[in-house]
């Protein structure tokens, strides 16, 4: 049997490595997003200005991911600031995923900027491990134009912390027999899928390090913590006590979307408008997957930064807009609590590529309906999401496909 190898790929500050890969290629302006400090944001008029990513001259000045604006801003007063473009992270993604699988057929994305690489068996062709990272770390700063870190190891749970380490454009290897010398020693917080909420119940136990974790007897981490409890303790002692592959499927893979609304949503009405602008671009992504969904889940941040999260399975698979808005307003009625409302999110879960022979008897998909998407489609590809829009969303803050994602505006508007 021969011995297990696997990679775990991390691009470097994705989306500001990939924007300024974008500018280099097509000389947009003369700013090297790279040795400046520069930050990907959303924009502070419409209060989404969060930072998203940031240069590492930004990160060393203290600016974070996650934080407003405003106050990245009163640590790096000359920050340079581009809006996010959703769908060019969506091709340089795509661009990395095709240039792994020149490596090995067994990609498995798990985010957008992240892969799992299983190389078994593959040192004939490219060399051993680490002559192999770096090799494909090179190639895709020199070919691809960004810099990624690669995690070498013989477990997927220690590849994904090796690629953790100290970046950016690194090769790490954290193979079981290194687990107590790099791994143990590091803070419990260090550990894939110790939480801020796991890592503070931890240490009110007494239980700092990796290493206290791994040496914990695994009923008292399960009495605490329960299945989580297992998983995490696997993962400090080097195992996978996760199923990456499964989840990584095709049948668990989600779609969403979400946005931060220019100002607070008062009542059902507002809200339906927003569900209903997010409930198109979701379904217009499961139709270029040629998928549908059987999970439909939305989540609320309010005026005070609650959040709240619900979902429902639905009983069949659909991609059509009007299951899903349904569907998710039914959620945000029993969800909401009464408070302003100043981000709404709009997920679907279980998705599967299409089977035209799976009909629900009591939802069978109209293939009016079925027709009438496809043509608009056709048409947004063609001339831009803008193309064609409902009418009701001629009016109100809303635009008719909100949340993450650029589009393509282009002349000439049909109104549905």
């Amino acid at each position: 049997m021969k011995d297990k190898v696997f990679f775990h790929i991390d691009v470097n500050s994705a989306y500001l490595s990939w924007e300024a890969a974008y500018r280099k290629r097509h000389n947009i302006e003369s700013l090297d997003l790279i040795n400046i400090a520069s930050a990907v944001a959303g924009s502070s008029e419409r209060r989404s200005g969060i930072i998203l990513a940031k240069s590492q001259l930004a990160k060393k000045l203290g600016v974070k991911t996650g934080e407003p604006v405003c106050i990245a801003r009163t640590k790096c007063p000359d920050i340079y600031l581009v809006p996010p473009n959703f769908d060019l992270y969506v091709e340089y993604s795509n661009r990395l995923m095709d240039f792994l699988k020149t490596y090995s057929p067994s990609v498995y994305q798990y985010s957008i900027d992240e892969a799992f690489v299983d190389m078994t068996g593959t040192q004939r062709l490219f060399g051993n491990p680490i002559d192999c990272a770096d090799t494909i770390r090179e190639r895709v700063r020199t070919e691809l134009g960004f810099t990624i870190n690669v995690g070498v190891s013989d477990k997927m749970v220690l590849a994904k912390i090796a690629g953790d380490f100290s970046k950016p454009d690194k090769t790490h290897t954290l193979f079981q027999s290194e687990i107590e010398e790099k791994m143990w020693p590091l803070p419990i917080e260090d550990l894939f899928f110790v939480g801020r909420k796991t890592s503070k119940k931890l240490r009110s136990l007494g239980i700092i390090t990796i290493g206290q974790l791994a040496n914990t007897d695994i009923n008292f981490v399960k009495r605490h913590f329960k299945k989580h409890g297992i998983v995490i303790h696997n993962h400090a002692n080097g195992l996978d006590g996760y199923d990456f592959f499964h989840k990584t499927n095709t049948n668990n893979r989600s779609v969403g979307n979400s946005t931060t609304t220019s100002s607070d949503i008062y009542s059902f009405e507002e809200a339906k408008h927003w569900i209903l602008a997010l409930s198109e671009t979701v379904c217009a992504r499961l139709r270029r997957k040629n998928s549908t969904a059987g999970v439909v889940s939305v989540e609320l941040v309010d005026r005070d930064f609650k959040r709240s999260q619900a979902q429902r399975t639905l009983g069949f698979r659909t991609n059509r807009v009007s299951d899903i808005y349904g569907v998710a307003c039914e959620i945000f009625k029993s969800l909401w609590w009464g408070k302003p409302i100043r981000h709404i999110g709009i997920g679907t879960s279980k998705v599967q590529e299409k089977d035209s022979n799976q009909l629900n008897f009591f939802n069978q998909i109209s293939s009016k309906e079925e027709r009438l998407y496809s043509a608009m489609d056709d048409i947004r590809a063609k001339y831009g999401d803008d193309s064609v829009k409902r009418a009701s969303f001629l009016c109100g803050e809303a635009d008719h496909m909100e949340g993450g994602t650029s589009k393509n505006k282009k002349n000439g508007l049909i109104y549905l």
